[in-house]
């Protein structure tokens, strides 16, 4: 019997699934980052780095998570209304896909090259044995085009988060994990002018509205000393910020509650 319920569920927890598609979204593309260094720098990939990356239906992994959150959030929804989001899932699905025939490419390769050669070299190489290293050479090219299309499919990705994140300003948890993970996140969009260049795309009104929408958040889950140094990081940026202002006469209402309870 089909689950009617399911849909609220996830709407209603849908600013923390949007938060941690970032955050897996951000921890597979610096994976991914190594893999493409080291790929370029020895010209050999390994099945071990990939499958860190992918995983298994029993032990998934970073991408394969975030492939299936994504298509949890947006499978269903309106490509003509939303088109942000429906990319993004398209993106990200491809990506998983791309990674996982790598993943058997460099399985292939990694386990059955090395021994082929030593079985060659006991004996002279037949004509058929010679086509059978045409194989090799097919599947490393497969590997080389693979690498190039994963490397621009996680380009795109990027360029497509900036667009959702646009749509999902307003989520209080999305926003703080944003600036928690400014330094790491700014890695992505480097060529792009920087994280704080997203986040000035973000809240063309000021930055001092991103810190009061995280301070409000840490205040909502009672991380008060938190909650103050971004209330206080808003108004180094707005003197006027009222939002910030007011988190802090919530906080030392706070305070005087509890030093009068003690």
């Amino acid at each position: 019997m089909k689950n009617v319920n399911k849909r609220p569920w996830m709407d209603e927890r849908k600013g923390l699934f949007v938060k941690n598609v970032l955050r897996d979204f951000l921890h597979s593309s610096l994976l991914f980052m190594d893999i493409e260094q080291k790929y370029r720098e020895r010209h050999v990939i390994a099945y071990e780095d990939l499958d860190n990356l992918v995983g298994t239906q029993a032990d998934q992994g970073v991408l394969w998570m975030l492939k299936d959150n994504c298509h949890r959030l947006w499978k269903d929804i309106d490509p003509k209304s939303q088109p942000e989001p429906f990319f993004f899932d398209w993106i990200i699905g491809a990506m998983f896909h791309e990674a996982m025939k790598l993943k058997e490419n460099a399985y292939l390769i990694e386990r059955y090259q090395p021994v082929y050669y030593l079985a060659t070299a006991a004996m002279n190489m037949s004509s058929r044995q010679k086509r059978y290293l045409q194989f090799f050479e097919q599947i490393l090219e497969d590997i080389h085009r693979g690498m190039d299309r994963l490397k621009d499919l996680f380009m795109y990705a990027v360029e497509q988060m900036e667009a959702l994140l646009l749509t999902e300003r307003d989520n209080s948890l999305l926003v703080r994990f944003i600036l928690e993970k400014k330094a790491e996140l700014g890695i992505l969009w480097q060529k792009n002018g920087g994280i704080d260049h997203i986040l000035g795309v973000l809240f063309p009104e000021g930055l001092d509205k991103a810190y009061s929408i995280a301070g409000k958040n840490y205040l909502e889950g009672s991380w008060y000393a938190k909650a103050r140094r971004a209330f206080e990081e808003a108004l180094k940026l707005n003197h006027n910020c009222q939002d910030a202002k007011s988190g802090l006469e919530i906080l030392e209402r706070h305070h005087k509650e509890w030093e009068i309870s003690r």
